[in-house]
This record gives structure tokens, sequence and C-alpha cells, in this order.
């Protein structure tokens, strides 16, 4: 089955790619933007796709690891830097203090990346002015590491912590860059932590868990000694593009309500010159921008809104012709 999603996956995001990857002058920008919005929503599908398949195999006892010993140290500080552009501009510090740690800790490289990269995307998610702070030190006892993920963040009802890390489950009403999410990126991190004999656990706003030196409390079969590093099928890419779309989404809402096709450069229609408004309300910010481009190439006045709330104040405010809106 995971052969079978991911090869027609594979087969659309290779020639996208193919396509951003050609001059700037041999491809319009407006045909660029429409390939990279493709793409990016092609690469949060396989990302989607690949954390499914591993609660699968995780529930069916048949998920694959394989441990080798791992500065790890050194490999949580180079997966925090496909983030630090994202976190840059958003006005926010990432602030990282992961310093040598006396052993290598036996980890499976992809597990251990999808452990960092949902953290700190969880953070990011969360935060929206101060920092996300990363530690790595020994533990006291000095039998493992401990890795730290602190934020300024929104917080976490007392009510919700014992249920953080459950799948499907989502804190309902929390201040997000998004409110969209599966619920089952912090259940997923838990799962691998455990495999790797690890623990985790929450306190208000800080995520935190240990991963004990050594590999005595791990499988001898699955324990790799000489094995060349592999990238993932996903890669920190995905997270990073999907961070930066959550504050694309920001930066078009502080945008003027109402965009006719002057605003994008786009023709418009000689019958249709007022143009009647629309007013459309998804949460998805690329499914806004792509349905406001196709309205307002034919002539439509657009206003975007990214919840029920905001779509009534502004249907209140100014009576659209057409309100669309997601189920």
């Amino acid at each position: 089955m995971s052969h079978k999603f991911r090869t027609p996956l594979t087969l659309m995001l290779g020639p996208l790619e193919d396509l951003l990857a050609r001059p700037a002058q041999h491809l319009p920008l407006e045909q660029r933007d429409l390939i990279f919005l493709a793409h990016r929503n092609g690469t949060r599908l396989l990302k989607l796709v690949n954390a499914l398949l591993d609660f699968s195999r995780i529930e069916a006892g048949r998920i694959q690891a394989n441990f080798e010993p791992v500065d790890l140290a050194a490999f949580t500080s180079d997966l925090l830097s496909n983030f630090r552009s994202a976190i840059d501009k958003a006005g926010l510090r990432l602030v990282v203090d992961c310093p040598a740690l006396p052993a290598p800790v036996h980890v499976d490289r992809d597990m251990w990346e999808k452990v960092v990269l949902n953290l700190l995307s969880n953070a990011f998610k969360f935060t929206f002015d101060g920092e996300i702070a990363v530690t790595m030190r020994p533990t006291a006892d000095g039998r493992g590491a401990q890795l730290e993920v602190r934020d300024t963040g929104t917080g976490i009802p007392a009510a919700e912590l014992p249920h953080l890390f459950e799948r499907f489950r989502r804190v309902e009403g929390a201040r997000g860059r998004t409110i969209e999410g599966s619920g089952i990126g912090l259940a997923l991190v838990q799962e691998l932590v455990k495999l790797h004999g690890g623990t985790i656990g929450v306190e208000s706003r800080v995520d935190q868990g240990t991963m004990p030196f050594g590999s005595s409390h791990l499988p001898e079969d699955k324990i790799e000694t000489g094995r060349a590093s592999v990238p993932t099928a996903v890669g920190a890419q995905a997270y990073v593009n999907e961070a930066l779309g959550w504050l694309a989404q920001e930066e078009h809402l502080e945008a003027p309500p109402a965009s006719g096709a002057d605003d994008f450069g786009l023709p418009g229609t000689a019958a249709d010159a007022e143009g009647h408004r629309v007013l459309l309300a998804d949460d998805n910010a690329d499914m806004r921008q792509y349905l406001q481009r196709l309205l307002v190439n034919v002539g439509y006045r657009v206003a975007t809104v990214n919840d029920g709330q905001a779509a009534l104040e502004e249907a209140r405010a100014h009576k659209p012709d057409l309100i669309i809106s997601d189920s």
C-alpha cells in the first residue's frame, strides 16, 4: 500500500519540481505560482500519507526501525536549521542550544527527523511572538539525552494536557496560524519515541522527552553500525513549505478584503465591469487563493475569510451576491 500511494505522488511531484527548476524567464510568474501551489500541497499530501502509513505499521507491529549510533546533538541542530528562515520571516527567534553529548544515541534517523520536525512545526503553528527554544542535555542520571522544545506560544488548557498525544485529538478553539490539522502529528511523535525506548511529556507550553544512551534497550537485529544516511521521502522541506504557507495566509488576510481583476493583473469581463461580490470562506489558504484567482479572472469581486465567524461579520458589513464556503 505504501508503494501504491507513493508512486503516483512521486510521478506528480517530480515533473512539478522539474518545471520549478527552469529559469524564471521560461515560465510566466502566474504559472510558476500555480505550479508551486500544486507542489506544496502534493508534498503536504505525501507527508500525511506517510504519517497514516506509519500509524498502520505501528498498530500492526510491522514498523521497520534501523537504529544506529548518532551524534544526536549535531543531527538535531542540522534538522532545526531548516526551519530558521521561516521562523525569521515570522519575526520570531529560534534559539538552539544543543552542545555535544557524552555518548552517541541509537536512533532511526528517519524517525528522529519526524519527531523533531513535528515538535518544531507544532511550536511554530501556535507561537506568534517571542521565541522557540530547543535544548538538548544529558538527563540528570546521565543515562540518556533529553530534548526540550519550549515556546512563548498560546499555551494549552490544563484539561487538554492529558490528551495532547492522543491521535486525531485537537485543542478546540486554540489560536494558531491555521485551524487545519489532522491531529496525528504529536500522536505519531509519541509512538516513534516509544519505539526508541524513550519517553515524552508536556508541561503547558513545554514538550520534553528523553532518549537513553547505548543500545541495550533496543532489539539487536535492528541495530545498524555503518548504514549511510538516507534522506526521507518527504524531508524537512515539506514541513518548511507548510509553515511558509501559514505565513502567506497571514499576509493574505492583511490584504484589502475585496479584490478585483486589476489587483491580480488579470483580465476582467466587459459584460460584468462592476463585478458581482463573492464572499469566499475557507480555512485552507491555498484553496482560498486558488478559488479567488479563478473568480477574479472572470470578473467577480472577491472577499476572502478563513472561518465562519469572520464570514458572518464580513457578510453583515458588506452584503455579498454569493457566499461560497467549505463544509
